[in-house]
């Protein structure tokens, strides 16, 4: 029988979760399943190229989460591995365990962390390019560092098992990916 597992990318926004959850992906052939994919499929759907004010963002962002467990329990149900990347908070803490402990999966979480000013800064510019989604704009929403900094409490807050990896993005120069791969597949054996 195969090994079933479950990595789980988390932090906070603009930590570097889906570059480097791709990444992963690309290496360990697993499929990569993003909650921010999901809500811009459902915001293109929904809002005929609109912006829409930060509330409705916040339910589609709800209804995200939902359609990925769905996708989640799908993929348990046939024992493949996969990642899901989100900045999870603890509501998200019940469902997952209930679905790693009903399919008998292996979980690591791989926490990407930032030091608060650098990331609030990134997370900025960021929210100003023309390339960002409409649907995941804030509306400058977090545009004082105090409202941000609730975001990052809220994603610490998320803590499945002690499998974890913890990956300083502070300075993306000092990331060594092989060096992560390797953590990676010592954690998963």
């Amino acid at each position: 029988m195969k090994e079933k597992n479950i990595i789980l990318i988390t932090g906070a926004p603009a930590t570097g979760k889906t570059t480097y959850g791709r990444i992963i992906s690309d290496k360990f052939g697993m499929p990569f399943i993003s909650k921010d994919k999901i809500k811009e499929t459902i915001y293109d759907a929904m809002s005929e190229n609109k912006l829409l004010e930060y509330e409705e963002k916040r339910r589609i962002g709800s209804t995200s989460y939902s359609v990925l467990y769905l996708i989640s329990e799908e993929l348990m149900k046939v024992g493949n591995s996969f990642i899901l990347e989100s900045n999870f908070g603890k509501q998200a803490i019940p469902v997952l365990e209930n679905l790693i402990s009903k399919y008998k999966y292996n979980s690591l979480t791989i926490r990407f962390n930032c030091e608060t000013q650098t990331l609030h800064k990134r997370f900025l510019k960021r929210e100003q390019s023309e390339e960002r989604h409409m649907g995941l704009v804030a509306n400058s929403v977090f545009d004082k560092i105090e409202d941000f900094k609730k975001t990052i409490d809220l994603a610490n807050e998320f803590k499945i098992s002690s499998n974890e990896i913890i990956v300083d993005t502070t300075d993306f120069n000092h990331i060594d990916i092989n060096k992560l791969i390797e953590k990676i597949e010592e954690k998963l054996s």
